[in-house]
């Protein structure tokens, strides 16, 4: 069902919402001087349901990730497709992550650019933590989360320092035998003052074309990457900021299309260069008082991208989309009710030409688009056992095609996104919680490359997700078994349509898509082992047909997967040893219907770290990745080619041994 449609000028709508806001502070008595304290980390959304996952510091550098692969391959309803670095994508319960809200530090990371690229690149060894609400829900996600959303926070200062530590500096050499990967990390922080944390970080990774399970070089999978991170950070009282400012260069050279092999044998290899700077500044204002915890988010990302035909030294395609954005809010709290309350907006600006067509569909495109928002999501107890949560977001979006193949395009489109919860303990080791969202997703700019092919339609419609889901949770002793079912359509899906002729294409409405589908975990933690088995499964389907590799841009179908997960530490702390474990069933493959399965595969990570010292000054690491170097597409890699009846994306990684040595004085 259509929300119901009304409009309020964007203007207006900010003032409404920052009027109580600018009340309620006004209401602090202020001769009141709180004492000096460290604010708590607080995030305030509907009641997390079991499938969804947190990944802290200490499971990234056990793992020694060096990519989107190694984060999140190994974790619930997530899958990671490409091979190649640069190819890699995010799949969530089996849909693309250009449905999926994505932020560092608060800022959001709207562009897709060229394919699979710049959408989510991130930098692990900058990360604190990655948390993943799957799945439309609260109203706190952000605009347009029609899948979820996930939220990256960094590392600053404070995070590295050791107790009564005022400076201190890391250096990290890391190094992975398949492809000849390096890698080396520099960072200086400290304290100016007890208030204030610096810190400067860079990082330098290369490697060479990979080998595959079957011993074979996969050509061409050669990267060279460069990033950068200033964090500046302060805890004055009552006030937290955090100002962090990123750089990300990723230079290689492969063929147009970076996720496909030449298997046409017309590709033409190219050198890709993709920059991402962006800069977002957070500030926390708690005074300690139950109806005052206010917190704003200012950010801008630009991230740009050129593909240049080594053959002729021209233009393939270049893009730059530029997003500034923020998101101000206000927490109150009553015992264990909670109420949030705030405004979002975010303006992003693109450029992009193309010179992949023949020259008579040559085409660039200038667009802007706008997103205004507000929202609320609370939390009340209903008596000892029972919790109501719920929230509802409006969001006004705005799109114009300023210049170019869209040149006097004008959408514009604005709707409600509702979420409500229940959650029930009916003794203290159980939950039971069902819930409802429903996320509204207005017409804004879509990818940058296709942007300057295709035009937009008349008519265009908003797209509209409706999530369902029950879970379950038990933990007693140490043991514990999570399960959720969750049904999910997206309506109106908006998909580039190819119409030949005087006009190359259009981004039209096409139908719906829906996914069913569970996830469940069991597992036993003892003081030093830790051992979870976990499982599962999304059937997603356009049209009422399965989704399959050519659906780019909205998903595929992944078999069932089976995780298992094993960890020990010993007493002192100094050593650990993990194993990661991860089984895929075979999976009809309905591209044609001649396709093979996507086949099934297993695959097992063994990882160790020790810190030899009595404090963490030398950490080493060492990662045995596809320990028993199996031959295997993942199923979020374009695999199967029905045309040419070849599999034309890039095998995943054979077995890679991974050593690492960290020094922190």
């Amino acid at each position: 069902m259509t929300p119901p449609r009304f409009r309020l000028p964007a203007a207006g709508l900010t003032l409404l919402a920052l009027a109580p806001l600018a009340c309620a502070a006004d209401a602090v008595d202020a001769t009141s001087t709180p004492d000096p304290e460290e604010l708590d980390t607080v995030v305030v959304h509907a009641a997390r349901e079991p499938g969804n996952f947190r990944i802290d510091r200490e499971e990234i550098q056990l793992t020694q990730a060096s990519d989107l692969s190694d984060l999140l391959s190994n974790e619930s309803g997530v899958a990671v497709g490409g091979g190649s670095v640069v190819s890699q994508k995010i799949y969530v319960r089996g849909f693309e992550d250009t449905m999926l809200n994505v932020t560092v530090d608060g800022a959001q990371q709207p562009a897709e650019l060229y394919h699979h690229q710049s959408r989510v690149q991130l930098e692990p060894e900058f990360i604190r933590s990655i948390e993943l609400d799957a799945g439309a829900g609260a109203a706190t996600q952000g605009a347009g989360a029609l899948t979820g959303a996930l939220k990256v926070a960094t590392r600053d200062a404070f995070d590295m320092l050791r107790p009564g530590q005022r400076f201190g500096a890391l250096f990290k050499a890391a190094y992975g035998d398949n492809g000849d990967k390096r890698k080396a990390v520099a960072s200086v922080y400290g304290t100016l003052g007890e208030r204030v944390g610096v810190m400067a970080s860079i990082v330098r990774q290369e490697g060479g074309h990979y080998e595959d399970g079957h011993g074979d070089r996969v050509f061409p999978t050669a990267f060279d990457h460069e990033r950068g991170q200033l964090k500046l950070s302060g805890r004055f009282d009552a006030h937290d900021v955090d100002l962090s400012i990123e750089r990300l260069d990723d230079t290689g050279t492969y063929y147009e299309r970076p996720h496909m092999t030449n298997f046409a044998g017309r590709f033409i290899l190219s050198d890709h260069e993709m920059r991402r700077r962006s800069a977002a500044y957070r500030h926390r204002y708690d005074p300690g008082s139950e109806l005052i915890d206010i917190e704003a988010n200012l950010y801008r990302t630009a991230v740009d991208f050129q593909v240049r035909r080594n053959t002729t030294g021209l233009v393939y395609s270049r893009g730059e989309q530029v997003s500034t954005g923020l998101d101000a809010r206000n927490t109150m709290r009553w015992g264990e009710a909670s109420l949030v309350w705030g405004v979002d907006h975010r303006r992003d600006r693109l450029e992009a030409e193309q010179r992949a067509t023949p020259p008579a569909f040559w085409g660039r495109t200038e667009q802007r688009a706008d997103v205004h928002g507000a929202y609320v999501q609370g939390s009340v107890p209903l008596g000892e056992t029972w919790t109501l949560s719920g929230g509802l977001r409006y969001d006004d979006y705005r799109h114009r095609g300023v210049s170019g193949v869209s040149a006097g395009i004008d959408n514009g489109g604005d709707g409600l996104s509702p979420n409500l919860s229940l959650e029930w303990k009916p003794v203290p080791s159980l939950t039971l919680r069902a819930a409802y969202a429903h996320a509204y997703r207005g017409i804004t700019i879509r990818e940058a490359f296709f942007g300057a092919l295709y035009t937009y339609a008349e008519g265009l419609d908003g797209e509209h997700a409706d999530n369902a889901e029950f879970g379950i949770a038990w933990e007693r002793d140490g043991a514990f078994a999570r399960a959720t079912v969750f049904r999910q359509t997206i309506d109106d899906y908006i998909s580039a349509v190819y119409l030949g002729g005087a006009v190359w294409g259009e981004w039209r409405n096409i139908g719906r898509a829906e996914v069913e589908g569970y996830e469940a975990e069991i597992g036993k933690r003892w003081d030093r082992w830790t051992v979870a088995l976990g499982v599962w499964n999304s059937d997603n389907r356009f049209e009422d047909r399965p989704l399959n590799d050519a659906d780019l841009g909205l998903g595929t179908s992944i078999g069932r997967t089976w995780t298992l997960r094993g960890d020990w530490v010993s007493a002192s702390g100094g050593q650990q040893y993990g194993l990661r474990a991860r089984a895929v069933e075979s999976e009809p493959n309905a591209i044609s219907p001649t396709a093979p399965d996507k086949p099934g595969y297993r695959v097992v990570d063994l990882l160790a770290q020790w810190t030899p010292l009595d404090d963490d000054r030398l950490t080493l690491g060492l990662t045995i990745n596809n320990l028993f170097d199996r031959f295997y597409y993942d199923h979020g890699t374009y695999g199967y080619h029905a045309g040419s009846g070849q599999y034309i994306g890039f095998p995943s990684p054979g077995r890679e041994i991974r050593v690492s040595a960290a020094w922190k004085f």
